[in-house]
């Protein structure tokens, strides 16, 4: 072997071994503390432990591949001398850059539960949400997969540098956007990184699993929708992701382009893009109807050509069609009207006829929503409470089984 060929192998094997070497643990920041009697007078009383939170920074690759510092909380159960199972925990869509886990916002609630019964509990904050740089990629599974597998080893490095003992336990969850998340970190551990890591069992809740299939329909159907502010998110992440368009107004009818764009600046909350969409669309369409935010152009290629880049887009963004080897439970909500559904039905079914061992579906709460428009969208957060108490329940059933 020539001298210049032997300098070229070893350059490809550095190359290589950094690229396996990228992520790495920076920092972590205690964010303060529940003692068991808070956890027991808050949540109910079936907590065994307080819990310390801390904000911790480590690297991970961002869409174009490069490094970038991300954020997330790590909940540790005060339970000196345990060896203890790791969790991670994904949280759903939240409304602002600020709105996450490591400042104690976005639904870092769920994590306390599990911290309290005896888990380490991990939450990463996502690509483009904390300290992450960047418009955060929605709904991206392979970005929600590969942040989170970055953190569960900044995880592994923290507790052995505090002294905290795992097992080789780890079990996945999420809820909304996060069991969209969890449902990606389970296949990519799975089928990706099963060096790393062992799915000792999950429970996925209430996630858009069916990008291209329920979550189109709901896109260009008839239907009203309370939520219209989550379809420009998709479709900008994947823009950012993909490259799907020139522009903004190129998809958009104007005066929806306009109230996005600021949404994309940073200008506007997901909230407040929310609040103007519904406004704008009943105003003008008399109804929250989606579709009509779209050029009519745009909306007609994607429903005549099942090869449009958007559809080519939703497509990679499908969760649930694979064969997870672990205990799996898929909990959802008949009567959410936020996330369909059917989105969990189609998943338990595909997975079962792929041969899944232990995949099951359980209805969380199957009453109709027979209210007015305000009453629908507080539902969420009725469901929500609801849906951490079976939650925890399914988890831990999966857990001592």
């Amino acid at each position: 072997m020539s001298y210049f060929i032997k300098i070229s192998v070893l350059f490809l094997v550095f190359i290589n071994f950094s690229d396996l070497q990228a992520q790495e643990f920076i920092s972590s920041q205690l964010k303060g503390t529940y003692t068991k009697d808070q956890l027991n007078a808050q949540y109910g009383p079936f907590f065994e432990n307080g819990v310390k939170l801390y904000k911790i920074l480590y690297t991970t690759p961002d869409l174009q591949g490069l490094t970038d510092t991300a954020s997330g909380l790590i909940l540790v159960p005060e339970r000196p001398n345990a060896v203890m199972p790791l969790l991670c925990a994904q949280h759903g869509t939240v409304s602002s850059k600020n709105d996450v886990p490591s400042n104690l916002q976005g639904g870092f609630e769920l994590g306390a539960v599990f911290a309290g019964v005896g888990y380490v509990t991990v939450m990463p904050d996502f690509l483009g949400l904390g300290e992450s740089r960047g418009f955060h990629p929605y709904v991206h599974a392979e970005s929600e997969a590969s942040v989170s597998v970055d953190m569960l080893l900044a995880a592994r490095e923290f507790a052995a540098q505090n002294n905290i003992a795992l097992n080789d336990q780890l079990f996945i969850t999420g809820y909304s956007q996060g069991g969209h998340a969890s449902m990606a970190l389970h296949r990519e551990i799975e089928q990706n990184q099963s060096a790393l890591f062992t799915v000792t069992a999950a429970a996925h809740l209430s996630g858009p699993y069916s990008i291209s299939g329920v979550m189109r329909d709901l896109i260009i159907g008839d239907s009203e929708y309370f939520f219209p502010a989550y379809i420009p998110f998709t479709i900008i992440s994947y823009d950012e992701a993909y490259g799907l368009f020139d522009s903004l107004g190129a998809v958009f009818k104007p005066i929806y382009a306009s109230m996005i764009d600021k949404f994309f600046e940073g200008t506007f909350s997901l909230t407040t893009l929310n609040n103007l969409l519904i406004a704008a669309l009943e105003q003008n369409n008399g109804a929250s109807i989606p579709k009509y935010m779209f050029q009519d152009s745009v909306l007609n290629a994607v429903i005549n050509d099942s090869n449009h880049p958007f559809n080519v887009a939703l497509r990679n963004n499908d969760v649930y069609d694979w064969a997870p080897q672990a205990p799996t439970r898929i909990v959802y909500c008949t009567a959410d009207d936020q996330v369909p559904y059917r989105n969990s039905v189609v998943a338990d079914s595909v997975m079962n006829l792929r041969g899944a061992p232990d995949v099951m579906k359980i209805d969380a709460n199957s009453t109709p929503i027979m209210a007015d428009a305000s009453f629908r969208r507080s539902f969420r957060r009725i469901s929500f409470l609801t849906n951490i108490e079976i939650f925890r329940r399914v988890l831990i059933r999966l857990i001592n089984s």
